[in-house]
C-alpha cells in the first residue's frame, strides 16, 4: 500500500460493494482531493516550463549579454522573418557584446501572459500589440481610437516624431517595463462575406461584424453603424463560413494568411485604424545595459521597423492580388467623412480622461500638420 500511486490511493479509498450510495460529504472529500492533485499537476508542469526556459538561457549563456525576446508571429511567416532581422541587425557590432534569441509563434503564451513574464524579469523582450498594452496602462488606449491617424504618412511621422508618445513608452518604468521600439503594424479596412462596398455607416445597419475582444471595438463598430459579434481571431473563418458574422475588419493579410479570401467577396480600404505593435522590455534588464548598448537596441530597433516599412506596402499589394485572383472586389479611394464624424464621441471621451490624455491626443493630431508642411 505504501508504494502505491496517489490516484490508486484514492481509488481504494473511496472503493465501495456495488451500488452502495456515497454520502455528499464524502463526495466533497473526493473532489478537494482531486482538486488538490490537479493544482499539483499543473504547479508541476509550470515548474518545469519554467525550469527548461531558465536553463536553456544558461545553456546558451555566453560572454555576450543573453537578450531573449517573444512574439505570436509565426516563425516562418513574412513578418515572422522581418522580425527575426532583429537577431542579425544585433550581431553587426559585436563591440556591443549582445545577442538576440527569438521566440516566434506564442510559444511562451498569449500576449498579455508575455508582458506579465517582461514585468517579472523572467522574459527579456516581447513584441505585443498596442491594444494589449492598454490592458496595463490606459493610456495606450489611444492607438485604439479609429482615424486617430489621417493616413499612412501621418501614422508613420506621429510614431517617430510624438514627444508624447515618446513619454508614453517611458511611463511604464514603475511597472516593470518601458518601450523602446515600434512595429508599424498596417491598416484596418472592412471586409463582407457579399460583395459590398463600405462606403458609409448605413452599409453597415444590421450587419453582424466581427469585433476584436475588447470594449472600444465593440464601441467602434457600433458607432460605425454596425452589430459588433466579439470573438478571438481564430473563432473568424468559422464564423464567416456559418455566417454568423457578415464580416470582419482586419488588415490585408487576414484575407492571405487567414484565409478568408475563401469566404468573403469585398474588402473596402476604410482605413479606419492603424494601430502598431510595440517591443518592451524589463526595466531590470534595461537597467543592467550600458548607456551604448542601450542607445545601439533602439538603433537597431529602427533599423528593423524601416526594414518592415520598406517592404510592407509590397507584401499588402500582393495579398490584395491574390485575393482578388481568388474573386474577391477590392474597393479603394472612398469618402470615409461619414465613418470619421461618426467615430468622434470615442475622441471626446478620450481627452475627456485628463490632461495626460488630451496632451498625447493632440500632439499625435499636431504631427498631421508636420506632413501637410512637408508635402508643400
Amino acid at each position: 500500500m505504501r508504494n502505491a500511486c496517489p490516484d490508486m490511493l484514492i481509488f481504494m479509498t473511496v472503493k465501495r460493494a456495488p451500488y452502495q450510495i456515497i454520502s455528499s460529504k464524502e463526495k466533497e472529500i473526493m473532489k478537494g482531493m482531486k482538486k488538490i492533485i490537479g493544482a499539483g499537476i499543473v504547479a508541476v508542469l509550470a515548474v518545469i516550463a519554467v525550469y527548461t526556459f531558465v536553463a536553456v538561457k544558461t545553456e546558451n549563456s555566453s560572454d555576450k549579454v543573453q537578450l531573449r525576446l517573444a512574439h505570436g508571429q509565426a516563425a516562418d511567416s513574412e513578418i515572422g522573418e522581418t522580425i527575426d532581422y532583429l537577431t542579425d541587425l544585433v550581431a553587426e557590432d559585436d563591440s556591443m557584446n549582445m545577442e538576440v534569441t527569438m521566440y516566434p509563434s506564442g510559444v511562451l503564451g498569449s500576449e498579455t501572459s508575455l508582458v506579465e513574464m517582461v514585468q517579472a524579469g523572467i522574459l527579456d523582450m516581447a513584441k505585443v500589440s498596442a491594444n494589449t498594452l492598454g490592458q496595463f496602462e490606459d493610456n495606450y488606449g489611444v492607438f485604439s481610437l479609429p482615424y486617430l491617424f489621417v493616413d499612412q504618412e501621418h501614422y508613420y511621422e506621429a510614431m517617430a516624431s510624438s514627444k508624447e508618445i515618446q513619454n508614453l513608452f517611458e511611463s511604464t518604468r514603475d511597472k516593470g517595463y518601458i518601450a523602446i521600439g515600434y512595429y508599424a503594424n498596417g491598416a484596418r479596412n472592412f471586409y463582407m462575406v457579399d460583395d459590398i462596398a463600405v462606403t458609409d455607416p448605413s452599409v453597415l445597419k444590421g450587419k453582424k461584424i466581427r469585433a476584436m475582444v475588447s470594449s472600444t471595438s465593440m464601441e467602434m463598430i457600433e458607432l460605425m453603424g454596425g452589430s459588433p459579434v466579439s470573438m478571438a481571431s481564430s473563432e473568424t473563418y468559422t464564423s464567416l463560413q456559418q455566417g454568423i458574422v457578415d464580416g470582419a475588419e482586419n488588415t490585408e493579410l487576414a484575407l492571405t494568411v487567414d484565409k478568408h479570401e475563401e469566404i468573403v467577396k469585398s474588402y473596402t480600404y476604410t482605413e479606419h485604424q492603424y494601430s502598431p505593435d510595440i517591443y518592451i522590455i524589463s526595466t531590470k534588464t534595461w537597467d543592467s545595459l550600458s548607456p551604448e548598448q542601450q542607445d545601439y537596441l533602439r538603433e537597431c530597433l529602427v533599423k528593423l521597423n524601416d526594414n518592415f516599412v520598406s517592404k510592407y506596402n509590397q507584401m499588402m499589394e500582393d495579398a490584395i492580388e491574390e485575393a482578388e485572383g481568388e474573386g474577391v472586389t477590392v474597393y479603394r479611394d472612398i469618402d470615409k467623412t461619414a465613418f470619421i464624424e461618426a467615430v468622434q464621441p470615442m475622441h471626446e471621451e478620450f481627452e475627456a480622461k485628463g490632461d495626460d490624455y488630451k496632451a498625447l491626443y493632440e500632439d499625435i493630431q499636431s504631427c498631421a500638420d508636420s506632413v501637410e508642411k512637408g508635402d508643400e
